[in-house]
This record gives C-alpha cells, sequence and structure tokens, in this order.
C-alpha cells in the first residue's frame, strides 16, 4: 500500500540472509527391550536417558542377533546426543496396570473405594478409557499403567497415602517402587499428586496425578479421562463419585456442632443447589468441613436455610429420612472460632483407604510382550524379524490414542536423521532398513555383513544375502569378541557395535566429509579377536565386493574400508563423499524454501546464488571440496511455469588410498 499524506514512512528489509548448517550426525535405530515407551519414535539425547527409559544392555536378553540394539545406540549416544530410536512390540503385547475404583449401592453410607485388574489384556490406550466406563454399579476413577507395555512391569508396585499435612484436602503422596533382583521393593520414585484436574500447588503448577506423571515421571502413567468429546475432557463416573469438588468456601463460613441442630453457613454461598429434602431419603451431597489445625468433620447435606440458602443442615446418616442432624469425625477437637474450609462432594471416600491395608506396595498386573515369546516363555525370532522389519518400514501399530502406523521415520520434511544402523539383525531386517534409506535419500544405513567365521563364507554371504548395490548403504567386516561392560561376559559382536561409535566420533574430531576409517580417526582399542582378519589379498577381494574389513595390523586394530555398496566406479562409493553431498543438499534445500512464492526475477536468482557460494566456500576452507560451481537462473519455459534452477557443481576431495613410495638410487 503507497501512503500519499506527507510523512516518514520506513522498512526494514532483511538482508543477512545465509545457509544453515544443519546436524550431520543423527542417529537411527530400531530395537528389542524389556521396558521403555514402545512402538513410538521416541528421540533420546544422552546415554543416561537411554538407560533411565529402556534399561541397560544385555545381551541375554533376545541373544546376538535382536539384543545388540541397545549396545549400538548406547555407543552412539556416547560421541552423539542424537538419537531416534523405536523400541518395538506386537500389537498384541499388553499393558501392566492398576485399576482404582468406586461404588456406592443406594443403601451405603458412604462410597467405598478398591483397587481392581481388567481380565482381558489391554493392548492400546483406546482400551484404558474403555476401560473406564460404567459397569453395574462400579465406577472407575482411573487406571495407573506403565510409559510402555511388556511383562517386566509387572515388577512396578505403588502406595498411596494420605498427605501429611492435615490442613491440605484431596492431596496424596504417591510412591513407585520397583523390584529389585534380591526381590526387594524399592522405591525409585514419589510424588504428591491431586486426583482433581484443577489442583495446584503454591506456585500455580498442575498436581493432577495425570500431569505430574506425564512431566516427572520416567515409568508410570495415569488416566482418568473417559473420552475427548469437542476438545472438552468427559471424567470417569468415578471422579464425579470420589473426587470432584462441586464446591467450596467462599466467604466467612461458621459450624454449629450441636447434635440434633448441626448446620454450616457461608454468608456468600448459596446452598440450595446441594440440598436434599429430607423426606426424600438418600443425601446426594457430603459437606467436609476443617479448622485452622486441620480436624476434619463431615456430614450428609439435607435442606438448606437462611434468606438466600446461606446455611444448610447436615446429618451423620446418609438416609436423612428420621436420621440424626449431626457432624461425624473429630467433633469434640474442631475449632468452631478458628479459620473453617470445606469442600461439597458426593463422599468423604479416601483414595488411599485400599493402600493403607498393607505396609507392602501393590502391584501393577496383566503386563505382557505378546506373541514376542512363546506358550514356553521363549523368545520367538521369526516374531523379532517380523517386528523389527515392520519398525524400520514404518509398519508398526502404535499403542496410542487412535492407534494408526508409526511411520514418522518416513517423513523425511519434519524427522531428519543422517545416520540409520543395523544391529546384527537378520538379512530381512537389513534389507528393510535400506529401503528406508532409499526411500528417504537423506541418510545412510550401516550394516554388518552377517557373522562369518572364514573369509570364503563372508565373500558367499555378500553374494547370495547381502546383495545390496547403492549409495545409501554401506557393509562392514567381521564380528569380534570384546568384553561386554553391562554383563562382564566375552560378546562377538558386529562391526556395527565399533561402527556406531567411530563415526560420530569422526565427525567431533574433523569433519563429516572425512573418512571414518584409518588408523587416525577409526583406531579400536577393545577388541579381543576377529572372525577373521584379511590378509593383504583377500582385502584386495572385500574391496572389490565394497566390503569393508576391520583389521588388525602390528599397530592395532582399525578399520580399513569405507566403501558404499555402489558397484558402479564414482565418487558416490565413499562414504564420506556421500555424507558430504546428503549434508549440502539438505542444507540448501532448507534455505531454498524459503524462495518459494517470491518473484522469479535475476533478483530472487542472485540472492540464492550469493548465499550459496559462501556456504560451499566454508566446505572447500575445511577440506571438503577442492572446486565447486553455482549457477542460478530460469529459462523462458522455467519462468512461464513458475521454476528457476539451481546447479551445482561439487568437486569433493578425495581420501588417500594408495601412497606409492618411489626410491631413486643414484
Amino acid at each position: 500500500m503507497s501512503n500519499v499524506s506527507p510523512g516518514v514512512y520506513s522498512k526494514i528489509i532483511d538482508l543477512s540472509t545465509f545457509i544453515q548448517a544443519v546436524p550431520s550426525t543423527i542417529g537411527f535405530l530400531c530395537g528389542l527391550t524389556e521396558k521403555g515407551r514402545d512402538n513410538e519414535l521416541v528421540f533420546v539425547g544422552s546415554r543416561a536417558e537411554f538407560i533411565s527409559e529402556f534399561g541397560e544392555p544385555d545381551i541375554t536378553d533376545f541373544g546376538k542377533n535382536f539384543g545388540q540394539g541397545p549396545y549400538i545406540a548406547y555407543n552412539y549416544l556416547g560421541e552423539s546426543g542424537s538419537l531416534f530410536w523405536i523400541r518395538a512390540l506386537p500389537d498384541d503385547a499388553a499393558y501392566s496396570h492398576l485399576k482404582i475404583s468406586s461404588r456406592m449401592a443406594p443403601s451405603d453410607t458412604s462410597a467405598s473405594v478398591f483397587l481392581e485388574y481388567e481380565t482381558s489384556p489391554i493392548n492400546d490406550k483406546d482400551e484404558l478409557r474403555s476401560d473406564l466406563l460404567l459397569s453395574g454399579t462400579t465406577q472407575p476413577v482411573g487406571i495407573l499403567y506403565p510409559i510402555g507395555r511388556g511383562a517386566y512391569y509387572n515388577k512396578i508396585g505403588v502406595r498411596l497415602t494420605v498427605h501429611s499435612n492435615p490442613t491440605l484436602s484431596g492431596i496424596y503422596v504417591l510412591d513407585i517402587y520397583e523390584k529389585q533382583t534380591d526381590g526387594k521393593d524399592v522405591i525409585i520414585e514419589s510424588f504428591e499428586v491431586s486426583f482433581d484436574p484443577r489442583a495446584r500447588d503454591n506456585s500455580g503448577d498442575s498436581i493432577w496425578i495425570t500431569d505430574v506423571l506425564a512431566v516427572y515421571s520416567s515409568v508410570l502413567r495415569f488416566e482418568m479421562v473417559q473420552k475427548v468429546t469437542d476438545g472438552e475432557f468427559v471424567y470417569s463416573d468415578g471422579y464425579d463419585l470420589i473426587v470432584r469438588n462441586y464446591d467450596n468456601d467462599i466467604g466467612t463460613v461458621t459450624v454449629d456442632l450441636t447434635s440434633g441442630s448441626a448446620t454450616i453457613s457461608d454468608n456468600k454461598q448459596e446452598f440450595v443447589d446441594w440440598e436434599t429434602d429430607p423426606e426424600t431419603g438418600n443425601a446426594e451431597y457430603v459437606v467436609i468441613a476443617k479448622d485452622a489445625k486441620g480436624n476434619e468433620i463431615w456430614g450428609w447435606l439435607g435442606a438448606s436455610g437462611g434468606v438466600d440458602g446461606e446455611s444448610i443442615n447436615v446429618f451423620s446418616e446418609r438416609l436423612l429420612t428420621g436420621g440424626l442432624q449431626a457432624w461425624n469425625g473429630a467433633v469434640s477437637n474442631f475449632d468452631e472460632d478458628s479459620a473453617i474450609s470445606y469442600d461439597i462432594k458426593k463422599s468423604n471416600a479416601s483414595l488411599s483407604t485400599p493402600f493403607e491395608s498393607t505396609t507392602e506396595p501393590l502391584p501393577l498386573r496383566k503386563g505382557s510382550d505378546g506373541e514376542l515369546y512363546d506358550v514356553s516363555g521363549t523368545f520367538d525370532p521369526v516374531v523379532g524379524t517380523t517386528l523389527l522389519q515392520q519398525a524400520y518400514s514404518g509398519l508398526l501399530d502404535s499403542p496410542d490414542y487412535g492407534g494408526g502406523y508409526v511411520d514418522d521415520m518416513l517423513d523425511a520434511e519434519t524427522v531428519y536423521f543422517s545416520l540409520v544402523y543395523d544391529a546384527g539383525y537378520p538379512t530381512d531386517v537389513k534389507t528393510s532398513i535400506v529401503t528406508l534409506c532409499t526411500t528417504r535419500r537423506d541418510c545412510i544405513c550401516i550394516l554388518d555383513n552377517g557373522d562369518n567365521s572364514t573369509f570364503e563364507i563372508s565373500k558367499d554371504s555378500r553374494d547370495l544375502n547381502q546383495t545390496y548395490n547403492t549409495y545409501f548403504a554401506a557393509l562392514y567386516e567381521s564380528y569380534n569378541k570384546v568384553s561386554d561392560p553391562f554383563t562382564g561376559a566375552d560378546v562377538w559382536f558386529s562391526p556395527v557395535y565399533h561402527m556406531s561409535y567411530i563415526i560420530p566420533r569422526n565427525d567431533n574430531v574433523a569433519e563429516l566429509w572425512f573418512a571414518p576409517a584409518g588408523f587416525n580417526r577409526a583406531a579400536i582399542n577393545n577388541i579381543k579377536e576377529l572372525r577373521f582378519n584379511p590378509s593383504l589379498g583377500q582385502r584386495d577381494q572385500l574391496y572389490l565386493k565394497q566390503l569393508n574389513p576391520i583389521v588388525r595390523f602390528a599397530q592395532g586394530y582399525t578399520v580399513w574400508g569405507q566403501l558404499t555398496t555402489q558397484a558402479k566406479a564414482s565418487a558416490l562409493q565413499d562414504i564420506n563423499i556421500v555424507r558430504l553431498v546428503l549434508y549440502v543438499q539438505r542444507a540448501i534445500e532448507q534455505f531454498c524454501r524459503f524462495f518459494i512464492f517470491e518473484q522469479n526475477d535475476p533478483i530472487t536468482w542472485g540472492q540464492v546464488g550469493g548465499a550459496i557460494t559462501p556456504f560451499l566456500e566454508v566446505i572447500k576452507s575445511k577440506r571438503g571440496l577442492t572446486e565447486y560451481a553455482v549457477e542460478v537462473g530460469a529459462t523462458n519455459y522455467e519462468q512461464k511455469t513458475k521454476k528457476f534452477h539451481v546447479n551445482i557443481t561439487l568437486t569433493p576431495t578425495r581420501t588417500v588410498e594408495q601412497i606409492l613410495l618411489n626410491f631413486f638410487i643414484q
């Protein structure tokens, strides 16, 4: 819009745009663990985070072919704080749980609270919500369940106790226990919670049990929402009966403690909404009052009185007909001259009651790993293979609300990773990993060639099993014996075990366009034995098969190759060059998005080209490129079709693979 009246009009035009560097070392890995969130893409930022949720690696859990995933993750996180991880479980895996329920029959004088377990497996969170529906006279309050499914969480127990401060209403202490290997239950987490969604602490933070566990607990969650309708939560029937506070003090409160004339008054309250005619039978609401010291009295509400219903009669029994107008509780200790507060509810039952009958924690139960284990409790490798295939292919079923496939890793626009790791998995799983990388086309996968005892078997495995021919995949040999830092045993690990930390370490000490091979950046210190140590002639054969071996020289063990599986001779046979190209592609793609819908003219072309050149110059100065060229523009046809081209020619710096020593004697 152009202004025509006199004045000074200004604009701020940003000419400082540049190409943002993108993260170069973000990993992705799927695996099997006993605990942790399952069938969900989880970002893990450290070793401590991984172990806290998914547990310490233990090769005995799933064996050599399926148990290496956590080790690869642990090694990787020692060098890079960026890993996407999926713990895979079958659809029929079940949540361990403990349901808090309530009941109030017409003849009851007060509601009862009890604990129960669903007889049918709870396989997803929609089933959790359906289990909160009214069942006969049973009104569920909510369900405690772990962050993931599986039998492991049957080791978890809980205790709920009333807060030690008597002036606090509806506040509990939730202690979470875990059974140790010696059979003892040990507290691993403890929280102050309320079951009221509106409850807040003195700093204004929510202490609703659902919020507290979701934010602070690494183990448990709590559900008390039946469904969400038009964006509004519909809470369980037990919430209305046991938890919901229908009103509380809003003015000056007084009580009449005298048996036969007991009342409560609030000069700003109208008690009409909670009154019950004494001639109709059972009262519907109860009032719970506390003095300044926390002494508590309570009673059922009858008829309201006063000019505007500012007082109401209180009865000791729910059946008002012929009942005594009196208070229950600590009447003799109650200080009616102190500041008095009250809550109006449908019962005075405590949610901690079923936990008070024992000093032991009450267990979660019914958790299951589903068909991952057969009827004898033995791990099923066929199911394990299928699960990992589905995990890398985005075909796992989510246990979250609404279900659907866990296919986030297929979305290259919003989920970015540059390295995808194998973990000694069967060939079918490796194939799914390669398919993921060739589909996304922005990451490279690191695979092993299987556990081959000899050089000849290694060649056959490459020819018959790992037949990949793409620059998005790299294969390594051979398996090697390492002392497992977690179990103390000597274990034969995949070469990917070492590549999981060598590649991010290479990026830390050098740049991603440096080769993750050789003595300077890929020396290995903890190998005890190789399945086979290839000779010079065998290394030539492995090179022709695009297999990267770990070799024992007199100077020690090292990775002695950095080829992709691409058979065609080109620069893209080298891992460091592929990673360089993918890095440049990602950075420039993100930058160019900001020019969509700009004017298709030389000014825009110049802005794009002017930003790409200094970006590539930095890479050249850091020895990633020897030369480059950038040309931006549009033909007449491209302008008509709303396009322009960016032609970038890269000449990557090649690595040294042979040193020719020529000695001239005169």
